[in-house]
């Protein structure tokens, strides 16, 4: 079955990137950049779309070492957790699917100003634009599905990737914006939405096979 628990690691890799690039949405994070780096110098732009995508890499990171510590602590078990973590992606998928609440980039990005914040790379722009609560449950979700340290690697290299597409999206905002257009980028979050939809499925459905084995039949 596709996206199984048991996936070989070139599988459990491919979830993982799809995942994350998808949560983090890094086309739709366009318009809060620019926003936020309004009146910046080329330089100072990239050393921004740079110290963000590090801030939100680190903190991303954290939480695949921490996850099973904080799954242990509260006493959940890692099918619980894929079942509830699963709705809650759901849930946002949905709301990228109808361009709602934080997914409406352009409303969004209208109020906000860098004036307002001490450092927009690590607030709102790492924390919680590029690792808000929909990344850090999506990686403690893909950390109760990993069954080896090697698998937590490959999460990791996940992020890597996400990241650096992330900065390179940012580096070229300007161009990528009047490329794909407002409406091309609502479409892109609509298509990421629809497959967050399906991938929060996939993981609800592991997490009640793996609470009651004998549905699998």
């Amino acid at each position: 079955m596709l996206l199984e628990i048991s996936a070989p690691p070139a599988g459990f890799f491919i979830t993982s990137l799809i995942s994350l690039l998808v949560i983090v949405d890094p086309p739709g994070n366009i318009f809060s950049f620019l926003a936020l780096s309004a009146g910046y110098s080329p330089e100072a732009s990239r050393a921004l779309a740079r110290r963000a995508c590090l801030f939100a890499l680190t903190v991303l990171t954290v939480f695949v070492f921490a996850g099973r510590l904080i799954l242990i602590f509260f006493g959940i078990t890692l099918a619980a957790f894929q079942i509830a973590g699963g709705l809650i992606l759901f849930r946002i998928a949905f709301d990228m699917l109808e361009a709602r609440g934080h997914f409406h980039r352009l409303d969004t990005s209208s109020s906000l100003t860098a004036e307002d914040y001490r450092d927009i790379a690590l607030v709102p722009l790492a924390v919680p634009l590029l690792s808000g609560p929909g990344a850090i449950s999506t990686v403690l979700v893909l950390t109760s599905r990993s069954r080896s340290l090697w698998e937590d690697g490959l999460i990791i290299l996940a992020l890597v990737i996400t990241m650096l597409i992330t900065y390179i999206v940012f580096r070229f905002a300007e161009p990528l914006l009047k490329f794909l257009k407002e409406s091309g980028i609502r479409l892109m979050t609509r298509i990421m939405g629809l497959i967050l939809a399906a991938l929060a499925v996939q993981f609800v459905i592991d997490g009640l096979q793996a609470a009651f084995p004998f549905i699998q039949g």
